[in-house]
C-alpha cells in the first residue's frame, strides 16, 4: 500500500501518555507524528488526521469537522457527559476511574486507533486507484448487484450510453440503453441475459453480444464474472465489453478515432490540404461547411484570423466565439508512414479555458487572505518587489485594540465580523492603495503615491473616526479602537529599499501608539 502519514494532536497537560504513545509502533507503510499540546487551536483542526482530547474543551472537539475526533476520559467522567457531547466524538478511549493514563489499556486503544486510521487511508486510496484504473480502460466496464442493477460503471460505458454515472446508478438495462421494455423483453439486439449462466458457472464466461445503441448496432466481445463473497455467496457480477465491430476501411477507422477524441482535430496531407476533421473541431470553431479540400492557410484566414489573438511564447491563443471567449491550446504533429516519410500533419486543439481560470483562481487564493479577501503577506512582498523603483513608500500598520476581548466574550464569529468591518472601512478610506492582512487583527496599508505626510495622517485620522463610528453601532464592538503606526521612507542613494526595516519602523510606531493609551496613531 501507499505510505500513510498521520498527524495526531494529543490535547493533554500531562506527560504521562507520551511514553505510552511512543511505544505504540505503527503498522507497515505508516508514519505517525504525535503532537502534544495543552490546548487545541481551532484553526489547526482541518489540517489534522486525528485529535485526541484528554484535558481539552469538549466544544473544540465538536468543531473538528475534518479530523477524526477521539475523547479520552475516565468512566465516571463519561457518565456525567451529555449524550450530545458523547456523540461529538468518533471514538472514545474509556479509562478506569483513577487510572486515566493506564499504559496497557491506553496503548491498546492507541494501536487500534492508528490501525483504524491506516485502514481508512488505505480504503480511500484503494477507491481512488480502482476508479482511476477502470476509467482509464477504453473498454466498457460495469458492476451489477444480484438483481441486475448497475452499481459501478466506467467513463467509456457512460460515453456510449450518453448518461452520467449518477443516472446509471441502480438502474436496469432497458433504462440505461433507452430500449422500450417490450423490445427488451423480446431479447432482440440487446445484451443476452447471461448473468444466470455466469452465476451458475461460478466462473468467467465469454459472450458475443449485439447491442443496439443510439449510434447504431455494435458488436461486443463480453467477459462476465461472478462476484463471490467470503462466505461463498454471489452478490453480483462484473463485466468487460470490447467493441469488435468491423471497420470496413481505413477512412471509417480514422473517422471513428477522430470522433472518439474529446478534442478538436484537423488532419492535413503533405501539401497542407485538409483531408479530415472531427465534430469537436466544427463545434469549437463554429465551422458550418465541409472544409475538406481547403488548405490549412485558407481555413485559418476564413475562420480564425479575425477571431483569435496569439498568446506570446505559448502554443495558445484567445478565440472569440460570439460573446464567448475561449483559451485554446494547439499542437501539430507530423504523420509518418512505416518508412519514416512525412505524409501529413495532425493538429489538435484543446479548450483550456477552465484550466486557465482555475490557475488564475489558484494564484489569487495563494495571494489572498481567506476571510477578508485582502492581500496576504505573500502578496505584499510580491507587490513591493514589483514597485521597488518607486520614489517613496509609506507603511501604515493598523492593529485593533481589545480585539482578543471580542473573541473571548462573544466568540470567533464576532471577531471575524469585526475584521470584515475594518476591511470595508479601510477600502473606503484608502481606495487606491495596497492593503494586506498580515495576520490576526494586524493590517498594513502601503502608499507609494505622491502625498504630503499631513494628507496621509489626515486620511488615517478620518479612517479611525469612521471605524469607531461603525463599531459604535454594535455593543459587541463598543470597546474596539485602532492603534496605528506610520513609517515613511524615500529611495536610498543605492537605489534600493530595505522593506523589512520600514516594516519594523511602522511596527515600532504602532506599539508606541498602543503604549501611549491606544486609539491613536504615531509617526516613526
Amino acid at each position: 500500500m501507499y505510505l500513510c502519514k498521520l498527524k495526531i494532536f494529543i490535547v493533554t497537560g500531562s506527560d504521562e501518555p507520551k511514553r505510552t504513545f511512543r511505544a505504540a509502533f505503527p503498522p507497515e507503510d505508516c508514519e505517525v507524528e504525535n503532537v502534544y499540546v495543552k490546548e487545541l487551536d481551532e484553526n489547526a483542526l482541518p489540517q489534522l488526521d486525528c485529535a485526541v482530547i484528554s484535558d481539552g474543551d469538549i466544544d473544540v472537539l465538536k468543531k473538528a469537522k475534518t479530523a477524526k475526533r477521539v475523547l479520552l476520559a475516565e468512566v465516571s467522567e463519561l457518565k456525567n457527559m451529555s449524550a450530545e457531547d458523547l456523540r461529538s466524538a468518533d471514538d472514545i478511549f474509556a479509562m478506569p476511574d483513577g487510572e486515566r493514563y493506564n499504559s496497557t489499556i491506553l496503548a491498546a486503544h492507541f494501536r487500534r486507533l492508528i490501525n483504524t486510521l491506516k485502514n481508512e487511508s488505505d480504503a480511500r486510496k484503494a477507491k481512488v486507484y480502482f476508479e482511476t484504473a477502470i476509467d482509464s480502460i477504453p473498454d466498457l466496464v460495469w458492476f451489477k448487484d444480484s438483481v441486475g442493477s448497475h452499481l459501478i460503471v466506467n467513463d467509456s460505458f457512460c460515453k456510449l450510453v450518453e448518461k452520467t454515472k449518477e443516472q446509471i446508478y441502480k438502474r436496469g438495462h432497458y433504462y440505461i440503453w433507452d430500449i422500450p421494455k417490450e423490445e427488451y423483453e423480446k431479447g432482440e439486439y440487446v445484451c443476452l441475459e447471461s448473468e444466470d449462466e455466469v452465476v451458475e458457472a461460478r466462473a468467467t464466461c465469454i459472450f458475443d453480444e449485439k447491442i443496439k445503441t443510439k449510434g447504431g448496432m455494435r458488436q461486443f466481445k463480453t467477459y462476465k464474472s461472478p462476484l463471490i463473497d467470503l462466505d461463498g455467496s454471489i452478490f453480483g457480477t462484473c463485466g468487460v465489453a470490447h467493441d469488435v465491430t468491423d471497420l470496413h476501411n481505413m477512412n471509417n477507422e480514422m473517422d471513428i478515432i477522430l470522433e472518439c477524441m474529446p478534442y478538436a482535430v484537423i488532419v492535413n496531407d503533405n501539401t497542407d490540404v485538409i483531408v479530415n476533421v472531427n465534430s469537436e473541431f466544427n463545434k469549437m470553431f463554429g465551422v458550418d461547411e465541409n472544409v475538406a479540400g481547403m488548405t490549412y492557410k485558407e481555413w485559418v484566414g476564413k475562420y480564425i484570423i479575425d477571431h483569435a489573438k496569439k498568446i506570446p511564447d505559448k502554443e495558445e491563443f484567445y478565440f472569440q466565439d460570439g460573446e464567448e471567449a475561449k483559451t485554446i491550446s494547439y499542437s501539430r504533429q507530423e504523420i509518418t508512414d512505416i518508412f519514416g516519410e512525412t505524409i501529413g500533419t495532425m493538429t489538435i486543439f484543446r479548450d483550456i479555458t477552465i484550466e486557465r481560470l482555475n490557475e488564475q483562481r489558484t494564484i489569487k487564493n495563494a495571494n489572498t487572505d481567506f476571510l477578508t479577501k485582502l492581500n496576504n503577506r505573500r502578496s505584499l512582498f510580491a507587490y513591493l518587489d514589483k514597485e521597488k523603483r518607486s520614489s517613496r513608500f509609506v507603511f501604515i500598520c493598523v492593529d485593533l485594540d481589545n480585539f482578543k476581548q471580542v473573541n473571548d466574550v462573544y466568540g470567533h464569529h464576532m471577531g471575524d465580523e469585526a475584521l470584515l468591518k475594518v476591511t470595508r472601512v479601510m477600502k473606503e478610506c484608502f481606495p487606491s492603495d495596497f492593503i494586506a492582512r498580515l495576520g490576526g487583527d494586524e493590517f498594513l496599508i502601503v502608499i507609494n503615491r505622491e502625498s504630503a505626510i499631513e494628507q496621509i495622517t489626515e486620511q488615517v485620522r478620518v479612517f479611525q473616526e469612521k471605524l469607531k463610528a461603525e463599531y459604535a453601532k454594535f455593543k459587541e464592538f463598543s470597546e474596539l479602537t485602532t492603534s496605528i503606526g506610520i513609517a515613511v521612507e524615500k529611495l536610498a542613494d543605492c537605489g534600493k529599499y530595505d522593506f523589512d526595516k520600514i516594516l519594523r519602523q511602522s511596527d515600532r510606531a504602532l506599539y508606541k501608539a498602543k503604549n501611549g493609551g491606544k486609539d491613536q496613531y504615531c509617526v516613526y
